[in-house]
């Protein structure tokens, strides 16, 4: 079941959230999971943020109990994201040693607007240095 979760689609996750068959905080809990499995073996994540995404997602449960219809189009929607786009007040590497430490002081476009929309980030993913590879390899995620 665990498996089958972090393979849902977003618009069944959220068929199913409205529903109230399937909680942001299950599926969240899933990926996490699924994350802890796989790190040692294919090293996909750079930083996870648990208990921050756990957080919200339970903010988000609870936004799902009331009746009163404001829902964000990405309600609960866990997702990762790519460590070459910028958090503000998070570390984002670009894959790069030189960027070892480097924290966003602005969150990128396409990030502010999953936030706006209702996504809860969980991760960040590994990149390749500068994203200039088709692998994700780097000496600093090797």
């Amino acid at each position: 079941m665990t498996l089958d979760l972090c393979y849902l689609p977003a618009s069944e996750a959220l068929r199913r959230f409205r529903d109230r068959t399937l909680s942001p905080v299950e599926i969240l809990e899933a990926q996490l999971q699924r994350i802890e499995e796989t790190s040692g073996t294919i090293n996909a994540t750079s930083f996870v943020y648990a208990e921050e995404a756990l957080d919200a997602a339970r903010d988000v449960e609870r936004r799902y109990a009331m009746t009163d219809g404001r829902l964000r189009p990405l309600e609960g929607i866990a997702t990762a994201i790519k460590d070459e786009s910028n958090i503000a007040g998070k570390i984002t590497t670009y894959g790069s040693l030189i960027y070892k430490d480097n924290v966003a002081q602005t969150t990128s476009t396409v990030v502010q607007r999953l936030l706006d929309a209702g996504a809860v980030v969980h991760s960040r993913t590994t990149t390749p240095e500068f994203s200039c590879e088709g692998v994700t390899h780097s000496r600093l995620w090797a």
